[in-house]
């Protein structure tokens, strides 16, 4: 007789989401296996990273989330676990970020960062007096200084060190502190979320042209337009990976994203286990993201070429 975990079960560690062969009734095992192993096809000729910025239920290799609204539910079916700072909330300090690190199992964390301070509720948030700053790039490196003391190698995972825009600009002021440091050169490419994707692949190929190629460079809630796949297509060196929640939010307000990134109207089931359904079409959308940044993909090839099929 097949195990199934209970509807609404509540999981206190990694290995909670693991089941063994003989859990499945419906689904072969040995199936189930053959067909990832043909996805692994895909994903391993793409070279960036797509995270699902996303608290879907999915096996998705890469997830991120976020501070204080991390939900192991989703978060641990992933196994590349990037915990960010939340740079909507202010008051959530380094220090809170490196302890859910460890508490939700990340397996990378994100130094706290700041929006412009104009976009924070001021009858809220007193940014001067919460931060020591007069705005927020300045903000964001000294919390940067304070986070290269607080992070541990030996008890906290990797880190993303984020940068503010004009990223070859502030890469200038921080770099030194990096590089100084325990750390690895892993940056988070943040602050243009309402920006097109020429600006945000300009100011990346700008600090390419600063730090060179062997920094990691994430583009974070970055989307996956034509535009932005083609230049990875012609520079698969600019950037390691992005993230983004554009699927999630499609697929749970009646859409889903086209290949062109575009949101389509579509309906999703309701009631108990929703999410999980759910899941799998951002999961598809994910795939067919990564499939064309691939060679396997012939739709930016001026000349169409057959693809012998696997096995």
């Amino acid at each position: 007789m097949a195990k199934h975990p209970e509807i609404g079960a509540i999981a206190e560690e990694v290995e909670d989401f693991h089941a063994h062969p003989n859990d499945l009734e419906h689904f072969d095992p040995k199936l189930i296996l053959g067909y990832f192993q043909r996805l692994e096809m895909i994903l391993e000729k793409c070279p960036v990273d797509i995270y699902a910025a996303s608290s879907l239920k999915h096996p998705w290799p890469y997830r991120l989330q976020k501070s204080g609204e991390c939900a192991p539910a989703s978060f641990w079916r992933s196994q590349h676990r990037v915990l960010d700072s939340n740079i909507t909330n202010p008051k959530v300090t380094n220090q809170d970020i490196l302890e859910e690190a460890i508490k939700k199992d990340a397996t990378a964390v994100v130094a706290k960062d700041y929006l412009p301070f104009h976009l924070y509720d001021h009858q809220e948030f007193d940014m001067g007096e919460l931060t020591g700053a007069s705005n927020h790039t300045d903000a964001t490196t000294k919390s940067i200084r304070e986070f290269v003391e607080l992070h541990d190698p030996s008890r906290h995972p990797p880190a993303y060190i984020p940068l503010q825009s004009p990223y070859a600009v502030h890469i200038q002021e921080i770099r030194d502190i990096v590089k100084s440091s325990h750390l690895e050169e892993r940056y988070m490419l943040g602050g243009l979320k309402d920006a097109g994707p020429k600006k945000r692949i300009s100011e990346a190929k700008a600090l390419r042209d600063e730090v060179g190629d062997e920094p990691v460079l994430h583009g974070l809630g970055w989307g996956l337009s034509d535009t932005l796949v083609e230049e990875l297509r012609k520079n698969p060196n600019l950037i390691d990976s992005v993230d983004n929640s554009g699927p999630s939010q499609a697929i749970l307000n009646e859409g889903l994203l086209d290949k062109h990134w575009q949101k389509q109207s579509f309906g999703l089931v309701e009631g108990q286990m929703r999410n999980s359904v759910a899941g799998w079409f951002e999961f598809g959308i994910l795939l067919q993201a990564t499939h064309r940044l691939t060679e396997l993909n012939t739709e930016f090839n001026t000349e169409q070429k057959s693809l012998t099929d696997y096995k």
